[in-house]
């Protein structure tokens, strides 16, 4: 797998408050994000336990994720990952991936587990830190 790698820096956390937490940060990220391809994308939060309380109201499926389970969600429109990324400040656990096919063939792909999912994508998103996105187009070789 090969892929191309790029970074948006964040705003710095101010006390009490996350970068992501700002309606302005959340649309401006967001809007950067939906450029990268094929919409909608499947959005992972990683969980111990219980689903986070910020997804409650969402539609979700359990799925198994780096050794442990993720509850994923479909954003359809960039306003719903405006909301999502609001929400959900600060996303130190969360994954955005963009479907190669069809949502549905990466909800497949992530429910076999493993590495599966990623030859169902086309890109991944990730907080690498409190303050960075970085995504990875992936492209098959």
């Amino acid at each position: 797998m090969a892929y191309d790698r790029f970074e948006l820096q964040l705003p710095p956390a101010e006390a009490g408050s996350q970068p992501l937490g700002d309606a302005r940060v959340a649309r401006d990220v967001a809007g950067w994000l939906w450029q990268f391809g094929p919409t909608p994308l499947v959005a992972l939060v990683e969980h111990d336990g219980g689903l986070p309380a910020w997804l409650s109201g969402r539609l979700t499926l359990t799925v198994p994720w780096q050794g442990g389970s993720a509850a994923a969600l479909l954003l359809e429109e960039r306003t719903d990952l405006e909301q999502f990324l609001l929400q959900g400040a600060p996303h130190a656990r969360t994954h955005l991936l963009w479907p190669r096919v069809s949502p549905a063939k990466t909800f497949e792909a992530l429910c076999a587990g493993g590495g599966a999912w990623e030859s169902a994508v086309d890109g991944h998103a990730r907080m690498s830190e409190p303050e960075l996105m970085e995504v990875f187009q992936l492209q098959p070789v």
